[in-house]
């Protein structure tokens, strides 16, 4: 089907067409830039937590070059096996180990302390003045890797052991000499500070079943919020980030693991730092080619209403004066150019009408005339039959039987010979079947029949003796010489929106040629064919109804014949006037 668009519809149209590529490729360039800073974001923040890991791997590494050579120290080793050792010697050799590990314990930039056991002595030798030996501590604390503390000397933080290599104890109190680092967690918030200052948001260490090391100006959302959002992610060995937002807005999460430490590095970014200011240039794009859209609107609208709105009322007018409607007229609304047009459109329909008006007068009297000839038809071929039952009923002097049919005869002529109003009610019309049927049931007593009207249907008008010369068909043709009981069922309904008086009998029917000779019939003109009964009914109901009603014929579910008259009930309104 063919999609037709007015004047005001193609300009909205072009204006869409125009402003869609527009639009969605602007949006798709700033979509794919917002992907690829995001991209480069994940990969600079990856790449910065990448640095700063091997840098504090590096750092800590130091610790390692400084402490593990203490293992095998000449002051240690005296200290260690020489016992031989005066008490000034003891003391000397003491302190210049202390003096050792001071120097390893400043060699960064870290708040640390240096300590060596000597588990076979019971004693220790601390970059701590404070520290005392204490063996049950040495031993809670003993890890040949790095592993947090809460509780060491001065605070929390990190620890790690070193023993002599390729020497594994069955207990570390078997030890001859151990040299254990501790690093406090002050050093790493310190870290996270300097780091934080490269644009990061908020840094921290973080490994399941420790408390968080952050930054001590941690900003955005709460770390635990983080870490439930990141999940397992962080309690693996796996580096990788995570878009989430919390309170409605966007946040980049990396997260980067540390093989040394066994611990993550976890950042978050507000995203719309940097991506909020292209989201915003496009909300303003859009907004912009919203205003350029109602401008566009509201020319369209003004063309629409100047020019197009006078042009579909003449179209329409034009489609109402040739669809018939020859009173109807333009309205006087308009101040342009098309007053003066639509003004003289009025006058010519005006005489258009006159004509009109004048001509169909002639034509529904000649209408009438002829609806009124073909009824007039039908009445004789009743009468003959009537007549002639009577006669034979006198004949076999069936008294009874001749004044029933007087009576129901006097009643069919009272119903027949009113001129007034030739428009009945369906109910009616029915009413006069029933005793069109019960007159025949007097001459054969085998004969049945059924009514069936719908009470909402019941006060829709037509002609009079519509009905009638269908039954008398269906009695005379059908169940003529049967040597059954004859039956004729009446029905009214409506089905698909289309009203249906149907007539069926269970006599001799009609077979497909003798039913397409009927439909020839039917289409003879009026004036050229002089036959009753359906052929009359058919002309009827074209006059009154209109050239789209028809007439079913079909062979009926009670073996006979159906013949169904059918048309739209809505031209009964129309046609109610028209025929009273």
């Amino acid at each position: 089907m063919r999609i037709k668009f007015n004047i005001f519809q193609k300009m909205l149209v072009l204006l869409l067409i125009l402003l869609t590529p527009v639009v969605a490729l602007y949006y798709y360039s700033t979509s794919k830039s917002i992907n690829i800073i995001q991209e480069e974001l994940i990969k600079a923040s990856l790449n910065r937590m990448e640095l700063f890991v091997a840098q504090l791997d590096a750092s800590i590494e130091k610790f390692d070059l400084a402490s593990a050579p203490m293992l095998v120290d000449t002051n240690v080793l005296d200290y260690l096996y020489n016992f031989e050792m005066t008490d000034y010697s003891l003391m000397k050799t003491r302190l210049l180990i202390q003096e050792k590990l001071s120097l390893a314990s400043a060699s960064g930039n870290w708040r640390n302390d240096v300590t060596v056991y000597f588990p076979q002595r019971g004693d220790s030798i601390s970059s701590s003045p404070s520290y005392e030996y204490d063996l049950e501590e040495f031993e809670s604390r003993f890890s040949l890797g790095w592993s947090y503390s809460e509780d060491l000397e001065i605070g929390s933080g990190f620890t790690r052991t070193y023993i002599a290599t390729g020497y594994t104890p069955a207990r570390p109190d078997d030890l001859d000499v151990a040299v254990r680092i501790n690093l406090y967690k002050w050093s790493f918030e310190n870290l996270l500070d300097t780091y934080k200052s490269g644009h990061s948001d908020n840094p921290f260490f973080y490994k399941k079943g420790h408390a968080i090391i952050a930054s001590r100006s941690a900003e955005g959302p709460e770390m635990d919020r983080i870490i439930a959002e990141l999940g397992d992610r962080v309690n693996s060995r796996d580096s990788g980030f995570l878009i989430h937002a919390f309170d409605g807005r966007p946040y980049l999460i990396t997260y980067y693991y540390s093989s040394l430490l066994d611990w993550h590095l976890v950042d978050s970014v507000p995203l719309d730092q940097i991506i909020g200011p292209i989201r915003q240039q496009r909300l303003l794009f859009g907004a912009s080619s919203v205003i350029l859209l109602l401008s566009g609107i509201a020319a369209a609208s003004a063309l629409y209403w100047n020019v197009h709105r006078p042009i579909f009322h003449l179209v329409r007018a034009v489609q109402r004066i040739k669809g018939g409607d020859y009173a109807y007229r333009l309205p006087k609304k308009s101040n342009n150019e098309f007053a003066f047009l639509m003004q003289n459109f009025n006058e010519m329909a005006t005489q258009i009408q006159d004509l009109i008006e004048n001509v169909l007068q002639s034509r529904i009297h000649a209408r009438d005339a002829t609806l009124k000839q073909l009824q007039a038809q039908i009445h004789p071929h009743f009468l003959y039959n009537c007549l002639g039952y009577i006669i034979n009923m006198t004949k076999m002097k069936q008294d009874r039987a001749v004044m029933d049919m007087a009576y129901h005869l006097s009643d069919y002529y009272r119903y027949t010979t009113r001129m007034d109003n030739q428009g009945v009610s369906l109910k009616e019309e029915l009413a006069f079947v029933r005793i069109y049927l019960e007159i025949l049931q007097l001459r054969n007593e085998t004969l049945t029949f059924s009514i069936v009207l719908p009470e909402g249907l019941a006060e829709l008008r037509i002609p009079r003796l519509l009905l009638q010369p269908l039954v008398e068909n269906a009695i005379v043709h059908g169940l003529e010489d049967v040597e059954y009981a004859g039956r004729v069922e009446i029905s009214v309904f409506l089905q698909e929106g289309l009203l249906q008086l149907q007539v069926e009998d269970n006599g001799k029917g009609l077979n497909e040629e003798q039913i397409g000779q009927l439909y020839m019939e039917l289409l003879i003109p009026a004036g050229e064919y002089t036959g009753c009964g359906l052929w009359n009914v058919y002309q009827r109901l074209q006059g009154n109804f209109g050239p789209d009603t028809q007439i079913v014929i079909s062979p009926s579910r009670l073996g006979g014949l159906s013949v169904s008259l059918v048309w739209e009930p809505g031209i009964q309104d129309e046609t109610k006037e028209e025929v009273s």
